[in-house]
């Protein structure tokens, strides 16, 4: 009875977090069930209650709720933006590998390389990539996308009650970190991927592009099978 959880980055995975990014639990109320086979499609009514041996109140339900939500798609922004900046710095640097050897492509490789690391700076402020399995977050630093996850489960699906006051704290305090690396991204999109387009179209080069989230994150799961 989950909502949709965060979206994904390809080939990264939360590993203990992973809860962390699931959607909220539905709260308590009439739903339909709806089920379509060979063309068919049947619907029911689902009715979900609150256990009655827990005292909790819708309004404690709301606020659990609302907080998973936005943990939720801070996550997918979070996602989003770390699939994008990654998907650009493959077209910089595969541009860069194939231009032919001289120093008339050598501002385009090094322009390739300062933009990669410019990226990178940002991507691993919002994402710890270096993460591969389990218990790898105690050898590498908590990045903000395991900060929301680890957020995410202490506001639990498993526990019927409102957020505490600490926790709505510590998410308007990561939300500001990361709308402030969101606009850092921002910024590099209008000034270096930018500056790194026209200097590619002068060399009668095909520009890299900024791929929606969607699209970039798709052209990654295709190169990962």
């Amino acid at each position: 009875m989950l909502y949709e959880g965060a979206h994904k980055v390809p080939g990264y995975y939360l590993f203990e977090y992973e809860p962390g990014a699931h959607g909220p639990m539905a709260l308590p109320g009439k739903y339909q069930v709806r089920l379509t086979s060979g063309g068919k499609t049947e619907t029911a009514l689902l009715e979900l209650r609150v256990d009655p041996r827990v005292k909790v109140t819708p309004d404690d339900l709301q606020k659990q709720f609302d907080l998973r939500l936005q943990i939720r798609e801070q996550l997918s922004r979070i996602a989003d933006a770390a699939t994008q900046m990654d998907d650009v710095r493959a077209q910089a640097n595969a541009l860069a590998r194939r231009l032919p050897d001289g120093p008339e492509n050598d501002a385009i490789r090094k322009a390739a390389a300062d933009l990669d690391q410019k990226l990178l700076v940002v991507r691993d402020e919002v994402i710890q990539k270096k993460i591969t399995a389990n218990e790898d977050s105690l050898a590498y630093p908590a990045r903000l996308d395991i900060r929301f996850a680890g957020l995410g489960m202490s506001v639990s699906n498993e526990t019927d009650s409102a957020p505490t006051e600490p926790g709505s704290r510590q998410f308007e305090k990561l939300k500001k970190l990361l709308d402030e690396q969101l606009e850092r991204w921002s910024e590099l999109q209008r000034t270096d991927v930018s500056a790194f387009q026209k200097m590619a179209a002068d060399h009668g080069i095909p520009p890299v592009v900024v791929a929606p989230a969607d699209r970039a994150r798709e052209l990654q799961e295709k190169q990962l099978e």
